[in-house]
């Protein structure tokens, strides 16, 4: 069921993100010590991108082509041997790779992803799925393109570790792609699955800049969409699910038993196993309906509610009770979901009080029947807003690489004195925290859970 997945991908985008070899001076630290050498923007300054370009396109359809890296290559994928192996080369120092091994690494499917990543039309075709099934649909093949993710990542490191850095910003740009291609899906959970994927790329680029030769990647970095992947589609998604789960439900006309008994067998069947997971595991939807349908209190305070949206006194009278109830949860829970919902497409500085506030507030639901099936919504911020600080921390290190290169291999005293349009901290909206240290830059963001800090040193 996959109203339970957003749990697991959040558990995977914690813990996968691309940090390097360094540990974390405290369990909410993460301190990136990177040596690199100044270098200049290339010429023409966009000659290399972190995203496939029109003129890499093809017409069709992505998501097919994902699927069919898998076909045939069970012993690639899946066994025991491989999978361990693929996890060590993802976490491995870059010189303690085995080259010789990883060289013919995944060739078949990993090639068909770059391929599939240049397709101009991706298509989930989950719409009808979604109408159809509600809280029930079935996502089996999102944890195999995490998968896939991680393979790239390994062929990347590798490409890395060649020195070969026109081969590896291909398998960037197919990374990239491929989490961007995840967000075009209509759930959030796939929104937290491309942004994972995206966060597993990180890392390499860390390692690439330090490798002698490497382009400097500042403006390639600046050409990258803000934030990097748009939550929308999974956004709608959740209206779509809560539409279906409510399907026949009408506040036009009373309704008759049977077509409300109709209506009611579903959110029971859907919505009980999520009460498992709540502190009440107890609870039964069946129970509470009946308790509700016999309490006057309760049913004149839910005609009174239903006035708010819209349904006055006068009109829901003739309603019989079981569809006041339904009709005062549906509206409560798309109440809900809106206090939230219309926070995320807000900067994190000015959806963050707002989601706080939402999550904190006993309104706009009153004893709810269901549960909070909404609450992530904050957590997709917070994952949507560390990738976007990620990126444009790794902007500024390449912005003081460009400085550096124009002033004899010196860092700048400040940020300011970079002539370049900096990227603010997408947490705050401010400047980036700055300062030097004999040869060191310190650079840092604003803690979201975990603090990133990048210890920028040159050499020569």
């Amino acid at each position: 069921m996959w109203r339970t997945l957003p749990v697991c991908a959040l558990m995977l985008f914690f813990t996968s993100f691309g940090w390097g070899d360094d540990k974390p001076v405290d369990p909410n630290t993460i301190v990136i010590r990177l040596k690199v050498k100044p270098m200049a923007a290339p010429k023409p300054a966009l000659k290399y991108q972190l995203l496939p370009e029109l003129r890499e396109m093809n017409p069709g359809n992505p998501i097919h082509e994902y699927t069919r890296c898998f076909a045939e290559q069970t012993n690639f994928w899946n066994t025991k041997q491989q999978l361990e192996k693929r996890e060590q080369w993802q976490s491995m120092p870059l010189k303690d790779l085995p080259l010789k091994e990883i060289r013919d690494f995944g060739r078949g499917p990993l090639d068909r992803a770059d391929y599939a990543a240049r397709m101009d039309a991706p298509n989930w075709q989950m719409l009808l799925k979604l109408k159809s099934d509600g809280i029930r649909t079935q996502l089996p093949d999102i944890q195999q393109l995490r998968n896939l993710g991680g393979a790239l990542k390994v062929r990347f490191r590798f490409e890395v570790a060649e020195g070969r850095f026109e081969d590896a910003l291909v398998t960037a740009k197919t990374m990239f792609a491929l989490s961007r291609h995840l967000g075009e899906h209509p759930t959030m959970i796939c929104d937290l699955v491309g942004i994972a994927i995206a966060s597993l790329a990180i890392g390499p680029i860390d390692e690439m800049i330090q490798q002698p030769g490497c382009p400097n990647l500042f403006w390639a970095l600046t050409d990258l969409p803000h934030p990097f992947i748009d939550i929308r589609k999974g956004l709608q998604g959740e209206r779509v699910w809560t539409e279906t789960e409510f399907a026949g439900l009408t506040d036009r006309e009373p309704m008759s038993d049977r077509e409300l008994q109709r209506i009611v067998q579903r959110p029971v069947k859907d919505f009980q196993p999520q009460l498992k997971l709540t502190k009440d595991p107890q609870r039964d939807l069946n129970d509470e309906l009946k308790k509700r349908l016999a309490n006057d209190d309760y049913l004149h305070a839910a005609r009174k509610r239903l006035a708010v949206y819209g349904l006055t006194e006068e009109k829901t009278k003739e309603f019989p009770p079981l569809q006041i109830i339904l009709l005062d949860e549906k509206m409560q829970l798309e109440a809900q979901r809106d206090e939230r919902a219309k926070a995320m497409a807000l900067p994190y500085w000015q959806a963050e009080p707002m989601l706080r506030a939402a999550h904190q507030s006993k309104k706009p639901r009153p004893d709810p029947l269901l549960p909070d099936l909404f609450a992530s919504y904050d957590k997709v911020k917070l994952a949507q807003t560390r990738l976007d600080q990620r990126l444009a921390l790794l902007r500024c290190v390449e912005a003081l690489r460009l400085y550096a290169a124009g002033h004899d291999g010196k860092l700048p005293a400040k940020l300011e004195d970079i002539d370049l349009p900096l990227p603010v901290d997408p947490a705050t909206g401010k400047p980036f925290f700055y300062k030097v240290e004999g040869e060191t830059a310190h650079l840092e963001c604003a803690r979201l859970i975990i603090q990133v800090r990048y210890e920028v040193t040159f050499i020569k």
